[in-house]
């Protein structure tokens, strides 16, 4: 017997003892004897209760019978196997009918499981409705699937009917799987539907070729006809070749040459057609080579105009730099070796994702670049973004801090009175924006420092300095400046910033800040960015807070030049909530301005040759990370060039800017183009020119790598990032002094990224990345069935090859056995012993009960006569029968007493 929770007879002797002590201490109107009896009734009662609280059971061999057709419906199934399988699942479908024991289940299968039919007594409809995905035959993971579908006792049986082309392998481990559990697997094979066929099963190219080669493509053709093949092969230059193809049953070769004309990646595509071929998805496949010449770098800008100097810099310096928008993706990354961030702010996940992957996986390079919008101005703060980078971005951790200056510039005209409501006529009674404006600067101003200083400056038509730029005021006089703030008058944006920027020119020493809030609708906008470009070019930041109702567009093109942010602003009430997040956003310490000489500190490639360098005037703040090293320092010894090895390739951070704000002097130094030139090739792949041979061969990424420099106790690894985004560590094995392999499923379609690293105790001494693309799913190709695949799977498990319809039915050993749930019998039982120990307690029982019991209710003709004496005669005679209600008054007289 087992009990689901056995702690519950824990409970049995303590209730059992209170039970005994509350009868013991009631009122008895019962016989001692009779009371004794209904305590020990109650208390057997409550124990088998507390016994059926733990769920008791018992277990019997169980003979039911479970049977589950798991049908394939790959892409390899078609035509005469489709009719196959419904002719002999519907035969025995029918069979079924006539048992009445047994369960019945149906699940398809191809590159996923679907349960069709879930396994139920009532037996299911022949159709098979479930979709799968037909682009590849998980035979393995169909039978595991089908295990956990199936009880874990009694007869099981799974019956497949499958053509045994296995996509992915494994089908034998899960049969052992199976037959542990005690299943039986029947395998009903299926013979191959495939029609007329032909294939390009590779295209072979050399994995590195020079530029302006002509490069010998080698096009693996299969077919399973005789037929003349039209041959089209293109290349990513544009270049198109047909040929006409004599093609042979089996295996047939194609060469063609195709120009390597520039650097970069080199795609030649080929595509096979023949007249009645039945498989089209397989008719194309690609294959990838790259043309060496100048590294390839893609510089990836926060604003237009931020990488300027740095591109002509790394052009100058034999660099193939070019400008690209965004991060590229997966494909387009591939053609570059290094990509630079300059003053971005932090980027989606998926593109940061993306690069981790180029960087780890690829062993490429990263080089981010700061400026006013990077590192913890432009959110890289628990970002993954600064997972991947050498030093990290925390205000928090940032103990220095210099004073701020801020003005509040508040826009006063009439307009802010009133709601636009998305367009340009006013409305009487909409939402008062100066009042809202009023709450924000007050919030502001409380949480800045005491050292701090700040000012309020309203404007319209004209200024007025409602709080005079000073150290922070107490709360009552920055509540009455800010009482002076009423609605009237024209917008003049340009007369506010004038009168801003003059009397932030003269502050010294502080970070200066314009805080700009205002609906946008200056008739004379066009003189606002250059304004805006002259106060930046000064140091001092501007931020607009616009209503969202005024010329956005300008607002945040100011914003933009003004190195500070743009917020809309299309939720009002969220207004003082953004003054206090901008105004603590700029008191943080996270920039440092000034001029600072970098200090040399750990070695590095980069610094090997500075001896000299120019003053630069200001940087991101940053902390380096415990595993990164920091050639240069800067400041108070705060990071200027960090770097570290992020899998197989390096990740640099440039704490400074690359424009003449911060680096004005070091874009007309001398050693400018030389010193940016060694900052981006000191993360480009060392081993540009020995890139691993890849090879796909029936559903398998062969990975080759050949040196002529390893070490004797070298190991090899390769980092293989497949179409899915899957990450693949796959271990080369030697094959001789200088040469690794190693292989690896490519059943999608789609590109897969090897990136090889081979160690020694002296570091990594070689290794290279490539790119294959497998142009369809494994399911497509050109494979034969497994010829001992069924009979081994069933050998295992004790089942059959194509067994007759009436034999899937015939029972498997009989496996476990089935639980007996005890609780309802005893919570039944110990509920009758409750009314029997009511019935002890509320009645009295003595001596003679039974006989009075009986006379009350025995029929009055089947009484015994009762014998009186006749008076007149003196003998005994019968008694007349009394009354039945003189009876029960007897009865009940006797209970009374």
């Amino acid at each position: 017997m087992t009990f689901a929770t056995p702690w519950a007879l824990a409970l049995v002797p303590p209730l059992l003892v209170f039970v005994w002590l509350i009868a013991a201490r009631g009122t008895r109107t019962v016989s001692r004897r009779q009371h004794r009896i209904a305590v020990v009734v109650r208390m057997v009662a409550v124990a088998l209760l507390v016994i059926a609280v733990a769920a008791p059971a018992v277990r019997r061999p169980s003979h039911d019978q479970s049977v589950v057709f798991l049908v394939d419906r790959s892409a390899s199934i078609a035509g005469e196997a489709i009719l196959a399988q419904d002719e002999f699942l519907d035969a025995a479908l029918e069979d079924a009918a006539a048992q009445a024991d047994a369960r019945i289940g149906v699940v398809a299968f191809g590159a996923d499981v679907r349960v069709d039919s879930s396994l139920s007594s009532e037996v299911p409809s022949g159709s098979i409705t479930s979709v799968v995905d037909d682009s590849a035959t998980d035979l393995a993971g169909a039978l595991r699937a089908t295990g956990a579908l199936l009880p874990t006792e009694g007869s099981r049986r799974v019956v497949v009917l499958t053509d045994g082309v296995a996509t992915s392998g494994g089908a034998r481990v899960a049969a052992e799987e199976l037959a542990e559990l005690g299943i039986a697997v029947d395998v009903v094979q299926l013979g191959s539907s495939r029609g007329p066929d032909v294939l390009v099963e590779g295209v072979d190219l050399p994995p590195a070729v020079r530029e302006g080669d002509r490069v010998t493509a080698e096009i693996r053709i299969r077919s399973n006809v005789v037929g003349m093949a039209e041959v089209l092969i293109e290349d990513s230059t544009g270049e198109e070749q047909r040929m006409t193809v004599d093609v042979v049953i089996g295996d047939n070769t194609v060469l063609v040459e195709v120009a390597a004309p520039a650097p970069g990646p080199l795609e030649v595509r080929a595509t096979a057609e023949l007249a009645g071929d039945t498989q089209v998805e397989n008719n194309t496949n690609r294959g990838l080579t790259r043309v060496l010449g100048p590294a390839r770098v893609a510089v990836v800008e926060g604003k237009a105009g931020d990488a300027d100097e740095l591109l002509r810099a790394l052009a100058a310096g034999g660099l193939a730099v070019e400008r690209v928008g965004a991060i590229p993706d997966d494909r387009a990354l591939l053609d570059y070796d290094a990509v630079v961030l300059v003053n971005i702010p932090a980027p989606a996940d998926a593109d940061v994702e993306r690069l981790t992957s180029y960087v780890e996986d690829l062993g490429r390079g990263l080089v981010v670049v700061g400026g006013d919008q990077a590192y913890a101005m432009g959110g890289y703060e628990q970002s993954l973004l600064e997972e991947l980078l050498p030093v990290r971005s925390n205000p928090d951790d940032l103990v220095r801090r210099q004073p701020v200056a801020e003005v509040l510039l508040i826009d006063t005209s009439g307009s802010m009175g009133q709601c636009h409501c998305g367009g340009e006529e006013f409305v009487e009674g909409g939402v008062n924006k100066t009042d809202i404006s009023r709450a924000g600067a007050a919030q502001a101003i409380n949480a800045l420092e005491p050292t701090d200083r700040v000012g309020v400056l309203a404007f319209s038509t004209g200024t007025d300095w409602v709080l005079p730029l000073n150290l922070k005021p107490d709360d009552a006089t920055a509540r009455a400046a800010l009482g002076e703030l009423f609605p009237q008058g024209d917008t003049q944006i340009s007369t506010g910033l004038r009168a801003a920027y003059d009397e932030l020119k003269g502050v010294d020493d502080a970070l200066r800040h314009i805080v700009l809030f205002t609906d946008g609708w200056d008739p004379n906008e066009s003189g606002l960015l250059p304004l805006v470009r002259e106060i930046a070019d000064d140091g001092i930041t501007v931020s607009v807070l616009g209503t969202g109702e005024g010329p956005g567009t300008t607002l945040q093109r100011m914003a933009a030049v003004g190195g500070g942010r743009y917020y809309p602003g299309t939720d009002l009430s969220s207004i003082p909530d953004i003054f206090v997040e901008e105004t603590l956003t700029v008191q943080r310490n996270l920039t440092v301005e000034g001029q600072f000489f970098p200090i040399l500190a750990a070695p590095s490639q980069v610094t090997a040759d500075l001896v000299t360098s120019p003053a630069l005037l200001g940087y991101v703040v940053t902390q380096p990370k415990n595993t990164a090293s920091t050639p240069l320092l800067i400041g108070e010894e705060d990071p200027l060039l960090a770097t570290w090895q992020r899998g197989l390739g390096r990740v640099t951070a440039w704490t400074s800017d690359a424009t003449s704000r911060w680096s004005a002097e070091w874009v007309s130094w001398d050693g400018y183009v030389e010193f940016w030139g060694a900052l981006v090739r000191d993360v480009l792949p060392p081993y540009l020119e020995t890139p691993p041979e890849l090879r796909l061969d029936e559903g398998h990424l062969e990975i080759r790598y050949v040196s002529d420099e390893i070490a004797i106790d070298a190991a090899a690894i390769a980092r293989v990032r497949a179409p899915d985004g899957e990450i693949r560590v796959v271990p080369l094995q030697r094959t001789s002094t200088s040469t690794f392999e190693g292989s690896t499923r490519a059943d999608q379609a789609g590109a897969y990224w090897v990136g090889v690293s081979i160690d020694s105790a002296q570091g990594t001494v070689a290794g290279g990345s490539a790119g294959m693309i497998a142009g369809y799913g494994d399911e497509f190709a050109f494979r034969e069935p497994d010829p001992t695949l069924a009979f081994d799977i069933a050998a295992i498990t004790g089942g059959r090859v194509n067994p007759m319809v009436p034999e899937v039915f015939e029972k498997a050993p009989d496996v476990g056995t089935a639980p007996i749930e005890l609780w309802p019998w005893l919570a039944g039982l110990a509920l009758g012993l409750f009314l029997i120990d009511v019935g002890l307690r509320r009645l009295v029982f003595s001596t003679g009960d039974l006989t009075v019991w009986k006379a009350a209710v025995r029929p009055a003709s089947r009484r015994p006569p009762e014998k009186v004496i006749d008076e007149a005669t003196g003998l005994l005679v019968d008694a007349p029968a009394p009354e039945e209600v003189a009876t029960v008054g007897r009865l009940l007289d006797r209970k009374r007493r």
